[in-house]
């Protein structure tokens, strides 16, 4: 149960469970153009890699106080 409150808790976690929604959501048959859905995904994507590179930073950080 603690691993997935841990994973809800993550931001990137959050944005790729948003993501997969969104094509799961256009598999279905909801009226979502393909533009749109690779336009959301790389949203997503590039959120993704920009908080990971946040991440890496944070943790440098951590290592260099202690």
């Amino acid at each position: 149960m603690k691993v997935i409150k841990n994973l809800f808790g993550s931001k990137k976690f959050l944005a790729a469970f948003a993501a997969a929604v969104v094509c799961v959501v256009a598999e279905l048959g909801v009226e979502l153009s393909e533009e749109l859905v690779n336009q959301l995904l790389v949203i997503v994507g590039v959120y993704i890699l920009g908080q990971g590179v946040a991440d890496i930073g944070k943790e440098k950080a951590k290592v260099e106080t202690e």
